[in-house]
């Protein structure tokens, strides 16, 4: 097996664990393993299901994709599986909305807080800060994903059933290496120079008190294939990667596309792309309000183009969200990807623009 990780970088509290042979993870006798498909375990994202030997585990290629879990006890570790994996990708934890705390998964088992936890009841939260977009994503075996086992915890401890979906407005953020935070620390799309939880979208997210992910691979477009292998998205949405369609019991509320930078093509080519994405996207969401963000660099890929497509599909859950203006130069690592400020700056803007239509949801069951 071979591992990449070319160098180090540490914006927040960094645990790095010697790098491991990928091998079945013994867990100890005196603890209980909570598998990856137990139902208790919930997972916002695109999550497929790989199947190992008699048992399951859960894979995401995309940064920001979310595991929660809510268990009593003192101590709680990560199992992964790092058969086939090639790249070393990290994940942020946090336990009882406390600090993240920074962990690369070069190991098969983590232990996410070794200083123990006060005992009682705890609310877990895992966030993929991100998948290095330098290997193969797409088709199997997957060379670049997070491969979930299941959670190690005390043998006394009790799993509860995991927060509910539907309680607050869940947003799917759609994109290119932009809104994956690929290169948002520094130039490159290693994944020691990006983070989905600094992108204008997770912030984003986060400000509008939202469930949130980020479906997004560098180099993306409504044309062009992405990194690693990755389909355009209007054959990249429905499926969380080759052979594994998404989960659509839980459809989005909205969704808001931010693609074209990377599509340098004729408005000829691009216009009835982008309106195929957007009847894919209607097709399994045929309730969800989409919107259609004019790139940041929208004077000189496709901006006013996506401006007209929005007015000819006459559907009015279909809003177009007009960025001209809100960055600068200033406000870039390289020219096209945001710097953190720059996504702070981004994220206020979006904030301002989606905040009307987001305190409108009611959920479900007060809806009728």
């Amino acid at each position: 097996m071979r591992m990449r990780f070319s160098q180090m970088y540490c914006p927040r509290l960094v645990v790095c664990l010697a790098v491991a042979v990928a091998a079945p993870s013994i867990v100890a006798a005196e603890s209980l393993l909570v598998p990856a498909n137990d139902d208790r375990v919930v997972y916002v994202g695109h999550w497929g299901p790989v199947q190992r030997g008699n048992h399951i585990e859960m894979a995401t290629i995309n940064s920001s994709s979310q595991i929660y879990l809510n268990f009593t006890g003192t101590h709680v570790a990560g199992i992964f599986d790092l058969e086939d994996i090639e790249y070393l990708e990290q994940i942020d934890v946090r336990v009882d909305d406390g600090d993240w705390t920074l962990f690369t998964i070069d190991q098969s088992h983590i232990e996410f807080f070794p200083q123990g936890l006060a005992s009682g009841s705890h609310h877990l939260e895992v966030a993929a800060k991100a998948i290095d977009g330098n290997g193969d994503r797409w088709l199997l075996p997957i060379r670049s994903a997070i491969v979930f086992t299941g959670f190690e915890l005390d043998s006394t401890a009790t799993v509860n059933p995991g927060p509910p979906r539907g309680k607050r407005p869940f947003i799917e953020f759609l994109g290119d290496s932009i809104t994956q935070g690929e290169g948002i620390l520094n130039a490159g799309g290693q994944v020691i120079n990006s983070d989905g939880l600094a992108t204008y979208a997770w912030l984003t997210g986060e400000a509008l008190g939202t469930t949130h992910v980020q479906i997004a691979f560098g180099g993306s477009g409504v044309i062009r294939s992405g990194s690693g292998n990755v389909p355009p998205a209007p054959l990249s949405f429905a499926w969380n990667f080759a052979g594994s369609p998404a989960d659509f019991s839980v459809v989005p509320d909205f969704i808001l596309i931010n693609l074209g930078t990377n599509d340098q093509y004729s408005s000829d080519e691009f216009v009835p792309a982008y309106t195929k994405l957007l009847r894919e996207i209607r097709r399994h969401c045929p309730n969800t309000v989409i919107f259609a963000m004019r790139p940041f660099h929208g004077a000189s890929f496709h901006g006013d183009d996506i401006a007209a497509i929005v007015k000819t599909m006459n559907d009015p859950r279909i809003i177009y969200i007009d960025s001209d203006g809100w960055m600068d130069s200033g406000d870039f690592t390289d020219g096209a990807h945001p710097n953190v400020p720059g996504s702070r700056k981004a994220a206020a803007h979006l904030e301002d623009a989606l905040r009307p239509y987001i305190s409108h949801w009611k959920p479900a069951e007060s809806s009728n």
